[in-house]
């Protein structure tokens, strides 16, 4: 018998070579199968832990978000994609802008109504200072009644909002309400929490989104129907310039310029710019997006809200035709920490997964809403509620999420 000839060195290298040849086809074509892109990560994965292998200390980055959190893992996978020069979802420097809204998206919204119903409040019926007209005070009694017993307002009142909030500030200098707003953010504890005043009732994950993209040079600006004068004084202690707010104008006059248009009227040097009433046009829904486009002058590449008034600005975001956007909707779905609504959240998951935003979760998101020391109450007449028959509470959990899950009250159907 004969024997097998043996296999030379040469054989044997190319047979390795040839192996791993093999093996390398087999992984670029399972790479192909999962991605659809050959050697990149699918943007839309909701996968945890896909870009693990960025350089973020998520201890100290996000210490109030629940890390295995798909909505945060998303966010990462688009800001590492985003400042990557060698990706092709790569956004320059100039064009990173991130805009958020404020009312339910960075700031609680349910405390037991929007803050600047909180504000007019406490102008209209606790200021000693200020002594409010009878329809005012009146009405702003029937908005403190409802939602000190219900939270929110009542969608059956149809409370002249534009002018409530704005006659109660007429004649203030714009600094001088910035400083009125920031003394009662600070001085006055947030009604249904313990431990949390007004103007700490910021969402501790929202913050650390916020520095993590200034870390990564976007560009942050506020978007909100809330006045822009609130938010201005609001979000000043987030170090966001007075002209990265865009928001519901309240009118403007010179001192002495009467009924004359401004356009008719020469201020003098002895005259003063301040505050008059009505509000101006709400920048609600399509109005934010427009608001953009006027004030920036670009897309966003990156957009945050909370509710029906903000999904024009997610959609805007989303349809950049220049780079890939993303669109991320907050979710009020925590009734141990906040005022969430687990019926009418699902509701706004199945519009998050129709327009494939990226959902964040209160309740599974994050580890924490307002940071140690903060809990949630109850509301100060909630007792009358739970006595009360008639309670409306059935009626608002059957109303649309327009008129449930907002950020702004009357100024947008989104309330």
């Amino acid at each position: 018998m004969s024997k097998k000839p043996k296999e030379s060195w040469l054989d044997s290298k190319i047979h390795i070579v040839t192996g791993v040849v093999v093996l390398a086809v087999i992984a670029a074509v399972v790479v192909v199968v999962l991605t659809g892109k050959p050697g990149s990560t699918d943007a839309n994965s909701t996968q945890s832990g896909a870009f693990d292998n960025v350089n973020i200390d998520y201890s100290s980055t996000f210490p109030s978000w629940n890390h295995e959190s798909k909505a945060l893992s998303e966010l990462v996978q688009y800001v590492a994609q985003a400042t990557d020069e060698s990706n092709e979802n790569y956004v320059k420097p100039e064009d990173r802008i991130a805009t958020f809204d404020m009312d339910g998206t960075i700031l609680c919204e349910k405390a037991p109504v929007y803050v600047d119903y909180c504000l007019t409040m406490h102008r209209v019926l606790d200021d000693p200072s200020y002594e409010a007209d009878e329809e005012s005070h009146d009405a702003m009694e029937q908005i403190r009644d409802y939602a000190y017993t219900y939270g929110g307002t009542n969608p059956e009142q149809d409370p002249d909002k534009a002018r409530l909030v704005a006659s109660a500030f007429a004649g203030m200098t714009p600094e001088e309400f910035r400083s009125y707003v920031v003394n009662f953010a600070d001085s006055t504890q947030a009604v249904g929490f313990e431990g949390m005043t007004y103007g700490q009732s910021f969402y501790k994950p929202m913050l650390e989104v916020i520095e993590y993209l200034r870390a990564n040079d976007f560009d942050v600006w506020m978007v909100s129907a809330c006045e822009r004068e609130v938010v201005r004084a609001l979000v000043d202690r987030l170090h966001i310039p007075l002209d990265h707010v865009i928001a519901t104008d309240v009118q403007f006059n010179a001192t002495n310029q009467g009924e004359e248009a401004a356009a008719d009227h020469t201020m003098g040097q002895d005259e003063k710019i301040v505050l008059g009433e009505p509000l101006l046009d709400e920048t609600a829904k399509t109005g934010k997006c427009i608001a953009i486009a006027r004030e920036i002058g670009k897309y966003p590449v990156l957009a945050f809200g909370n509710s029906s008034g903000d999904y024009a600005m997610l959609n805007y975001a989303e349809s950049n035709p220049h780079y890939k956007g993303m669109g991320m909707l907050v979710v009020a779905d925590d009734t141990e920490r906040e005022y969430g609504d687990t019926a009418k959240a699902e509701g706004i998951y199945q519009i998050v997964a129709t327009e494939n935003w990226t959902g964040i979760s209160m309740k599974n998101d994050w580890s924490t809403i307002y940071g140690e020391g903060v809990k949630k109450t109850q509301l100060p007449r909630a007792n009358e509620a739970a006595q009360d028959e008639s309670s409306p509470e059935s009626e608002n959990d059957e109303s649309s999420e327009e008129a449930s899950q907002g950020e702004e009250g009357e100024y947008a159907e989104a309330a």
